[in-house]
């Protein structure tokens, strides 16, 4: 039962939607892929067949109850933009992850990452009843820090060497919003999707 409600779980604002993730996404997200986006992540999904292995993975995670895969769709044009996820779900603790969140090239640095991210988190933090919401990031990834940090996470500390990723080893950087500040980062998130009103992602097909 609960399997089949992480199936339906839809997400959206006026601009973007964050919808469940199929094996038929993996062609769309292929089209948008480009090898600089898993410079940092512990899977390498640059060829199409490693992308179908990936998001493969991610729907056994769903049916297992362990994480909700989401596609991110331009509402405007359809174009399938991305993917991000809920992951680590704890309802005992309280607490769950956001992660494996990527975008194609062209809707970087636009509104995309902040919409989505305020999608997810009021989701985990309203409906869900979560305490807790953190991110991870790999030390090195200075973009991707300074982007968490942007969208009002509080920086808890730093794994050292927590694993070797690709031969090197990596220093993880831990994030969390909880929900006691979860109002006050709400508030601030939107006034930061306002800023972002006339900044639209191009034309993603092709690149």
């Amino acid at each position: 039962m609960i399997t089949h409600l992480y199936e339906s779980i839809t997400l959206e604002n006026d601009r973007i939607k964050l919808i469940p993730m199929q094996l038929s996404h993996a062609k769309d997200l292929q089209k948008v892929n480009h090898e600089s986006i898993w410079t940092y992540m512990l899977y390498q999904a640059i060829t199409e067949e490693q992308m179908t292995e990936w998001v493969s993975s991610a729907i056994d995670s769903r049916n297992n109850m362990q994480a909700i895969p989401f596609v991110v769709i331009l509402k405007s044009t359809d174009e399938v933009l991305g993917s991000t996820r809920i992951q680590h779900i704890d309802y005992e603790r309280q607490s769950c992850e956001i992660g494996a969140s990527w975008f194609g090239t062209s809707a970087q640095r636009t509104f995309v990452n902040s919409d989505s991210k305020f999608l997810l988190l009021e989701f985990c933090f309203e409906v869900m009843g979560m305490m807790r919401v953190q991110i991870r990031a790999d030390e090195r990834n200075v973009r991707s820090n300074k982007a968490i940090e942007r969208l009002g996470f509080t920086k808890e500390g730093v794994l050292r060497k927590e694993r070797a990723l690709h031969g090197v080893p990596r220093n993880l950087v831990v994030y969390s919003i909880i929900d006691d500040e979860w109002p006050e980062v709400k508030k601030n998130l939107i006034i930061r999707q306002q800023s972002y009103s006339n900044d639209t992602p191009g034309k993603v097909s092709g690149v």
